[in-house]
């Protein structure tokens, strides 16, 4: 998953497509920026969680929680 706050949603509510290779960090999902498929002449690597072997499940860790929750758990781990 391109970010922490991706990885507390259920697998049906992450991101499907993201692109790898960025370095600008996502200060507020705490992750890299991943929904920019190129900049500046940089291409980045289309990640597809419909092709075989890319799977987005990952961890049901944080389902749970309300959204409420899951934000100031984000925020817990910034300061960590």
């Amino acid at each position: 998953m391109p970010t922490l706050r991706d990885l507390l949603e259920a697998p049906e509510n992450r991101p499907q497509v993201f692109y790898r290779g960025n370095d600008v960090f996502d200060q507020e999902k705490v992750g890299f920026v991943s929904d920019v498929a190129e900049e500046a002449g940089h291409h980045y690597f289309k990640y597809d969680t419909a092709l075989p072997g890319n799977s987005n499940s990952g961890h049901l860790y944080g389902l749970a929680l309300s959204s409420e929750e899951k934000e100031a758990l984000v925020e817990y781990m910034k300061k960590l």
